[in-house]
């Protein structure tokens, strides 16, 4: 059983470009969105991560696009927990419009850890090791 999370996204006016396609940005933004839904859902939030005394700052991401969205189109924006070795969290995202499931975009990210200091973490930090042991090794 995979850990994932889907948001609903309703595009705006203001997230389309001149040609009146989601301009390409906004789709991290979408990602984003997940990402926060995901860590509320297994309780992995990012003020968890903070008040742990770390931060889990971007380190790779990957778009590959397949078509555009535009106005008023609803997209399901899905994340998945990727189990990986060592001290990162890495995550894979599909965004398809709801009407039509047709695929607009797949994506992967790869967090890594920083101290509070920006010292870069190259050890699973406590917290992290004591969530993959209550959440992770429980499905």
């Amino acid at each position: 059983m995979a850990l994932s999370e889907t948001v609903r996204v309703k595009v705006r006016f203001s997230e389309v470009d001149p040609i009146k396609v989601v301009w390409h940005g906004n789709y991290v933004k979408y990602m984003e969105d997940a990402r926060e839904a995901f860590g509320r859902k297994y309780h992995l939030e990012y003020m968890h991560i903070c008040e742990s005394g770390y931060y889990a700052p971007i380190y790779d991401m990957h778009i590959r696009y397949a078509q555009g969205a535009t106005i008023d189109d609803v997209l399901l924006v899905t994340i998945t927990y990727k189990p990986s070795q060592g001290a990162k969290l890495c995550f894979d995202y599909e965004i398809r419009r709801e009407s039509d499931d047709a695929l607009i975009l797949s994506a992967s990210t790869i967090q890594l850890f920083t101290t509070t200091e920006g010292e870069f973490e190259p050890s699973e930090p406590d917290f992290y090791k004591v969530w993959k042991e209550s959440v992770i090794d429980k499905i």
